[in-house]
């Protein structure tokens, strides 16, 4: 096969058919696209079409041929990022002021400190879950981030799906997920700086910090007026709007890379500080060809750099200990604050299973530990599935709750 036919076989298959699969009937009502998605991705790697047809493997997957991917894969996580930050800071978050942002900060800190803790047992019981260039707390603490994660798009999906985007449940969810994301950003940024010092020469770690500084500087007084500035010149469904924001995307997205922090927060930077005027058309144009068309790339990469053995006593100990965590984590910080705060049984329930979705943030998030040397392969393919289960069951134990919620009269 030609180069060019390889490159669209592989298109078909990342992009094709897990759709396809999701389109069967009543397969929407019971999973979110994304975990399709993720799962084809592992699927066609190593462990299973390496596995069972390594000639075909060879053809469309060789090491070559997957170079190609890498430019869709990364434009995929910059985009994703850029639009996680546009729906941050919407319209929804102001009315709900403080009470909001102690339930957003308690859902992110408690199953955070739990898995904190997981981290701190993992390296105990399992040391080659520790990743080459973590020390045992950098290891523990991005446990306890990635345990923490809300994916603010897969659940404005589950949202549409069961007709709660104006529902007041949709609308607490989906601000507190958009807080929670800023926050693991935040602590993101600086576990990657700790990271880059550890390795560093003195006067190299004594930049770091001024880098950041200077970045945000440009970000809030140069970058952000001169967007307005043009945004309100140009018009945004035109072409001049939509290249000033996409330079601006990608020139954030190299400055954070360079400094040591990651593309992935630079895309989610600029998101933050695109004028609200434009946030909903912005999320409207690019989010269907983020997700259905370049994220498939994203997984397929991600899924050919995982082998794993479901059969290995390791993976399934740390996914069992993960998902347990998880969910009790996220239920308790997020359950209980919430009936503490006005809320009915019933509806604070539903909020504590609705903030489970992970999907594509999670396997972003575990992706840079992965890189990073933070976490192991073994640690990575044992989350992943963590993802995946407590994605998958967002929706089957919310419908279990549907029939009860905003039926009981709000505490006083």
């Amino acid at each position: 096969m030609s180069e060019i036919a390889i490159f669209f076989s592989q298109a078909l298959l990342v992009v094709g058919l897990p759709y396809l699969v999701w389109r069967i009937p009543g397969m929407r009502r019971v999973v979110p696209l994304v975990v399709l998605q993720i799962l084809l991705g592992l699927a066609l790697g190593p462990s299973i079409f390496g596995k069972y047809s390594p000639e075909l493997s060879a053809i469309l997957f060789s090491e070559a041929s997957m170079q190609r991917l890498m430019g869709p894969s990364w434009l995929a996580i910059v985009l994703f990022t850029f639009l996680t930050g546009l729906h941050w800071q919407t319209s929804e978050l102001k009315p709900m002021g403080w009470r909001l942002a102690w339930m957003s900060v308690l859902s992110f800190l408690v199953p955070c400190i739990l898995g904190v803790l997981t981290g701190m047992l993992l390296a105990y019981q399992f040391p080659e879950t520790v990743g080459q260039r973590a020390n045992v707390w950098q290891f523990a603490i991005a446990i306890g981030l990635s345990i923490s994660v809300t994916a603010l798009p897969v659940l404005g999906a589950i949202l549409r799906e069961m007709e709660l985007m104006e529902h007041p449940l949709g609308r607490i969810s989906l601000g507190m997920a958009a807080l929670n994301d800023a926050i693991l950003w935040f602590f993101l940024s600086i576990l990657l700086a700790g990271l880059v010092n550890d390795g560093g020469m003195v006067q190299e770690t004594l930049m770091i910090p001024v880098e950041i500084g200077l970045y945000l500087v440009v970000m809030l007084f140069v970058i952000k007026p001169l967007l307005r500035w043009i945004l309100k010149q140009c018009d945004i469904v035109g072409d001049a709007g939509l290249v000033a924001v996409f330079i601006s995307v990608f020139g954030s997205a190299l400055a954070t890379e360079q400094i040591g922090l990651h593309a992935a927060l630079g895309g989610f930077m600029i998101g933050i500080i695109i004028p609200r005027p434009f946030k909903h058309f912005l999320i409207e144009r690019l989010e269907p060809l983020t997700v259905v068309l370049l994220l498939p790339f994203f997984f397929a990469m991600t899924g050919m750099k995982t082998s794993f053995d479901i059969t290995s006593n390791t993976i399934v100990s740390i996914t069992l200990i993960a998902i347990v965590m998880s969910m009790v984590g996220k239920f308790i910080g997020t359950t209980l604050p919430a009936r503490r705060l006005g809320e009915n049984w019933p509806d604070s329930i539903a909020i504590g299973i609705l903030m489970q979705t992970k999907g594509m943030m999670e396997v972003l998030l575990l992706t840079i530990f992965r890189d990073a040397h933070i976490i192991s392969p073994t640690c990575f393919s044992a989350m992943m599935f963590m993802a995946i289960i407590t994605t998958s069951l967002t929706m089957p134990m919310l419908r279990l709750v549907m029939p009860w919620i905003s039926k009981a009269p709000a505490a006083p």
